[in-house]
C-alpha cells in the first residue's frame, strides 16, 4: 500500500501527478507563459493554486523555458526577498546551481578559488545581483537596491541564454501588507512596473490568497501594476472528477471504497482541496484500524470527526484571530450556520468584520453579496461553537 500522506497530500502544493482534476488550469496557464503572457491567478489558501502554478511550471520548463518559483509569505524583507529570487533564477544554469550547492555547503567559510572564479565570470555577464546568490546577507546593505538588481536578473538571463523565463511569485498580496516588509508598496509596485516592461523576455505568474488585495494591485488605473496580468480562475473540481480521483485513491491504498460512501466523502469535501483530501486520510486511517476491506459510509463520517479534530488546533487559533475584530465571530458564527450577516449590526460594523475575515483568508465571496466560510471543516467548527449569533 502507498503512504497515506502521498495518497491524500493535505500540507503543500501536490505534485502534478498527484492532482485530482485541473487539468485544463495547468495546461492553460503553461500555455499561456510559453507565449508570453503575464498571469494572475487570486482565490483562498489551501484551494489548489500553488500546485497548479507549480504544475504550470513544469510544463513550462517541459516546453525549454527556465522557470523560477518565490514564495512572498517565507520572505522576511526587501533583501531576503532580493537573495531568494537571483538563487532561483541563476539556478536554471547547472553549472551555477552546482556552484551555489557547493558555496551553501561552505557556509561560514572562505569560497574556494574555483567558486570565486566562476562566481566573478557570471557576474561579469549578469550583473551584480549574482553575488546575493553567492553571499547571503549581502543585500541587507542595501536591500531596495538589491531588490532592483534581482528584478532585473531573469532578462539578463533571458537576454544571454536566448531562452524565456517564467518567473512565479506567490503570495504576491504581501506587497501590500499593512507591515510593509518589502519597503513602500507603492514605490516598490511602480519599480517592479517599469523592470517587467523592460522584461520582454520574462512571463510573469502572480498568485496570491486575498483575491480583493490581487485586484486591488492589478485592477485600479491608478496603480501601478493596473492591467499588468490577465486574471484566471481556477475551475472547480467537478463532483465527478473527485469520485474518480478518490476512487482509485483508495483502490491504490487496497481498500476500496463503496459509491455511497465516495458520495458522502465528496459532499463533506464540498469541493476544497486540502479538506477533502484530510477527510479522505482520515477515513482511510478508519478504515484500517477497524480491519475493514472496503470503506463504507460510517468510515467516511469517522473520518470526518477524526479531521474536525485533527484540524481543532489550527481552527482554535483562526478563533483567537477572528476575535480581534470586533463582532468577527458573531458574524463568522452566522455564515458557518448558513445566514445573513448583518441582522443586528450596524451595516458599517459588519463591513469591517466582513473585510477582516476576508482578509484573514477565512471568508470569500463566490457571487456579489454571498459570504461563505471557504474550509467545510472550518465552517463546521464554527457552527458548532456554543451561543446564538
Amino acid at each position: 500500500m502507498r503512504d497515506i500522506r502521498v495518497l491524500f497530500p493535505t500540507d503543500g502544493p501536490v505534485p502534478p501527478n498527484m492532482m485530482i482534476g485541473r487539468r485544463a488550469d495547468v495546461e492553460q496557464v503553461s500555455a499561456a507563459l510559453v507565449a508570453g503572457t503575464n498571469i494572475v491567478l487570486a482565490g483562498p489558501r489551501r484551494t489548489g493554486k500553488t500546485s497548479v502554478a507549480e504544475a504550470a511550471l513544469a510544463g513550462a520548463r517541459r516546453a525549454g523555458l527556465y522557470t523560477a518559483s518565490v514564495d512572498l509569505f517565507r520572505r522576511r524583507d526587501a533583501g531576503d526577498l532580493a537573495e531568494a529570487i537571483a538563487e532561483a533564477v541563476i539556478a536554471n544554469r547547472s553549472a551555477l546551481k552546482r556552484l551555489l550547492a557547493r558555496a551553501r555547503g561552505a557556509a561560514g567559510t572562505a569560497l574556494d578559488a574555483a567558486t570565486l572564479t566562476a562566481s566573478a565570470h557570471a557576474r561579469a555577464e549578469l550583473g551584480e545581483a549574482v553575488d546575493l546568490a553567492f553571499r547571503p546577507g549581502l543585500a541587507a546593505r542595501d536591500p531596495d537596491r538589491a531588490l532592483a538588481q534581482a528584478l532585473e536578473l531573469p532578462q539578463r538571463i533571458a537576454s544571454a541564454d536566448g531562452v524565456r523565463v517564467a518567473v512565479f511569485l506567490d503570495e504576491f498580496q504581501d506587497v501590500a501588507s499593512p507591515a510593509r516588509p518589502f519597503g513602500d508598496p507603492d514605490r516598490l509596485t511602480k519599480r517592479m512596473r517599469a523592470v517587467f516592461q523592460r522584461s520582454s523576455s520574462v512571463s510573469f505568474l502572480f498568485a496570491g490568497s486575498i483575491e480583493h488585495l490581487m485586484r486591488d494591485l492589478f485592477g485600479p488605473n491608478e496603480r501601478a501594476l493596473s492591467q499588468f496580468g490577465s486574471f484566471r480562475a481556477l475551475s472547480p473540481i467537478t463532483e465527478h472528477a473527485w469520485r474518480a480521483g478518490l476512487t482509485s485513491r483508495f483502490r491504490q491504498a487496497d481498500k476500496p471504497i463503496d459509491s455511497d460512501a465516495v458520495d458522502l466523502l465528496v459532499g463533506l469535501g464540498d469541493g476544497h482541496p486540502r479538506s477533502t483530501m484530510l477527510v479522505s486520510r482520515e477515513t482511510l486511517t478508519a478504515a484500517l484500524a477497524g480491519g475493514r476491506d472496503r470503506v463504507a459510509e460510517p468510515e467516511v463520517r469517522v473520518g470526518f470527526d477524526l479531521a474536525l479534530t485533527s484540524d481543532r488546533l489550527r481552527h482554535e487559533q483562526a478563533l483567537e484571530q477572528i476575535r480581534l475584530t470586533k463582532h468577527a465571530q458573531t458574524v463568522a458564527m452566522r455564515l458557518a450556520r448558513g445566514r445573513k450577516p448583518y441582522p443586528g449590526l450596524a451595516p458599517s460594523a459588519a463591513q469591517r468584520a466582513l473585510r477582516a475575515l476576508e482578509l484573514a483568508g477565512l471568508i470569500d465571496s463566490p457571487a456579489r453579496g454571498v459570504w461563505r466560510v471557504t474550509d467545510p471543516l472550518l465552517r463546521r467548527f464554527l457552527a458548532e461553537l456554543p451561543g446564538t449569533a
